[in-house]
């Protein structure tokens, strides 16, 4: 079934990449189509991640980073001109690149790259803001906790320091989430 998905994934992939550019004449039409393309590849990411294709899954999710980045600022421009009407489209974008930089740090720690982990992870904390969505601060709070793992794991001289700041982070993060009363707060 993956198999059959993965295809489905490839073959949508190559028929937007077949798309003569001079079809493109809408500039807001051509950055919605590359969103697309975005999406397939986190799709095509995942399928790949869960047959244990972990490096090209990696490239992927990589690939799907960069490819919200360009949406985001593409939309960032379109959202400039004053005749046009606000979008909400960001939001969502922003979601996917939270969860494709915590997939990058997971699969990377998987195949034994700590350091790429720990910059894939420390992306992420940069990415999300205090007016983040909820689910956004979640894995921002993973994404302390899991630095904080590498941190401790390593034989620097303030790796200890860095673990336990990256644990109170993780605390304070879940503690306004969910409350002082939750499980993992208290």
């Amino acid at each position: 079934r993956m198999n059959h998905a993965l295809q489905n994934y490839e073959a949508a992939k190559q028929t937007y990449d077949m798309v003569p550019l001079q079809m493109i004449r809408d500039p807001e039409f051509d950055i919605r189509c590359k969103y697309d393309v975005t999406l397939i590849n986190l799709n095509i990411a995942s399928i790949r991640s869960k047959k244990g294709d972990l490096h090209e899954a990696i490239s992927c999710y990589e690939d799907g980073v960069q490819g919200l980045r360009e949406y985001e600022a593409a939309l960032s421009e379109l959202q400039k001109d004053p005749f046009r009407a606000p979008d909400t489209g960001k939001n969502t974008a922003h979601k996917h690149l939270i969860a494709a930089l915590g997939r990058i740090g997971s699969l990377k720690l998987k195949i034994g790259d700590n350091d790429g982990a720990l910059k894939a992870y420390m992306t992420l904390l940069e990415e999300v803001k205090d007016d983040s969505p909820s689910a956004s601060q979640t894995e921002k709070a993973k994404a302390h906790i899991k630095c904080a793992t590498i941190y401790r794991q390593q034989d620097s001289p303030d790796s200890h320091a860095q673990s336990i700041a990256h644990l109170r982070e993780a605390l304070d993060m879940y503690t306004a989430i969910f409350g002082p009363d939750h499980k993992d707060t208290s």
